[in-house]
């Protein structure tokens, strides 16, 4: 299993911990397989750098701590997106899609802060619990 797979079922604790020490360089990899999406899509829906991302990868240097925590959202959300899909293919075509409730931006665009991670994640819970949005 993988870095990301494990570190989604550790406590609270253990995930501040990783994200402060920065995820390894093939987390963004792991990531981009488990959704069946780009890196790209990923570096640009984080508005993360794409030249320091990948001068990152080729080194093997950890991410840093706010570039940890973006991809730490990304796994959050799908997580949670998966209670309402079927499968990874419908969580990855949600995240890319844009929805009205959050402001015509898709889910993944809206990841690069707290308060639309927020907006995403309540409305991944409305969409569980059939609550429109």
């Amino acid at each position: 299993m993988t870095f990301l797979l494990n570190l989604a079922k550790k406590s609270e604790s253990e995930q501040i911990a990783a994200i402060e020490r920065g995820f390894p360089s093939y987390s963004l990899e792991q990531i981009a397989d488990q959704l069946g999406v780009s890196k790209q899509s990923i570096i640009s829906g984080l508005k993360l750098v794409k030249r320091t991302i990948s001068a990152r990868e080729r080194a093997k240097k950890p991410f840093t701590m706010e570039e940890s925590e973006r991809l730490m959202r990304v796994v959050r959300v799908q997580r949670l997106a998966r209670e309402v899909f079927t499968t990874d293919e419908a969580v990855a075509e949600w995240l890319r899609t844009p929805d009205h409730s959050l402001g015509m931006k898709a889910p993944l665009n809206m990841l690069t802060t707290d308060i639309g991670t927020a907006k995403v994640e309540n409305l991944a819970k409305a969409m569980i619990h059939g609550v429109p949005a």
